[in-house]
């Protein structure tokens, strides 16, 4: 399954905690890359904060659009430089083709929401998750109130979609099988393809999820 909106927000939830340093996207924190950070950032790596980040060595590191990138880089349990994603949050916003105002966003997880030189990951039920800052790390916010002005679709991953199980962008028999075939324990769905696959929205993927998709390739639903 390509990388897709539904393990965004997992990946994002699954970092709180991680500690904020600025320009990184999950390596290993380490006096190695502070050395390399504090050269490239000295705004940002400054005497002050030191001790501080040498506590942190040990535990992966993000900044806010570096938590995005995190999840679009990794594979294999390691994350892998890719240049023609690395853009500011600004740029990121820029890219997306979908996208609006805050007052209107849609309750998809893993929808990127954006201020002025920021962005964050929205996980659902008006939560986010942010790499906030030096002070605070990757947290969860609300969604309210936090200074969001707008929402985008990431432009670099696949958004799930209900009914098209297997993402080519139509609903056809073959997604009610792959229903099946999950649903009889024959083959196992991502978390983006179930998410896809439960179009009752019962928290189950089972033969009712099949038979309305069915009904969906048929034009009767």
């Amino acid at each position: 399954m390509f990388k897709n909106n539904i393990e965004l927000a997992a990946w994002s939830i699954s970092k709180v905690g991680c500690p904020y340093w600025y320009g990184t996207f999950g390596q290993i924190a380490s006096e190695s890359l502070l050395k390399q950070k504090r050269k490239q950032y000295p705004s940002h790596y400054t005497d002050a904060r030191l001790a501080k980040m040498r506590s942190h060595f040990g535990k992966q590191v993000f900044d806010c659009v570096g938590l995005i990138k995190g999840y679009m880089w990794e594979s294999g349990g390691r994350i892998v430089y890719n240049a023609a994603q690395d853009v500011s949050a600004d740029t990121m916003y820029k890219l997306c083709k979908e996208k609006g105002d805050i007052k209107d966003i849609p309750e998809i997880k893993g929808l990127l929401v954006f201020k002025k030189g920021h962005v964050g990951v929205y996980i659902g039920s008006g939560k986010v998750v942010e790499a906030k800052g030096f002070n605070y790390g990757v947290v969860i916010s609300n969604l309210k109130g936090s200074g969001f002005t707008a929402w985008g679709k990431c432009p670099f991953i696949f958004y799930a979609e209900k009914f098209d199980v297997d993402g080519d962008g139509k609903v056809t028999a073959a997604d009610a099988r792959a229903v099946l075939r999950h649903s009889a324990k024959l083959e196992t769905l991502s978390a983006a393809e179930q998410y896809s696959a439960d179009v009752n929205n019962d928290g189950k993927v089972d033969s009712k999820d099949a038979r309305e998709i069915l009904r969906q390739s048929a034009g009767l639903g």
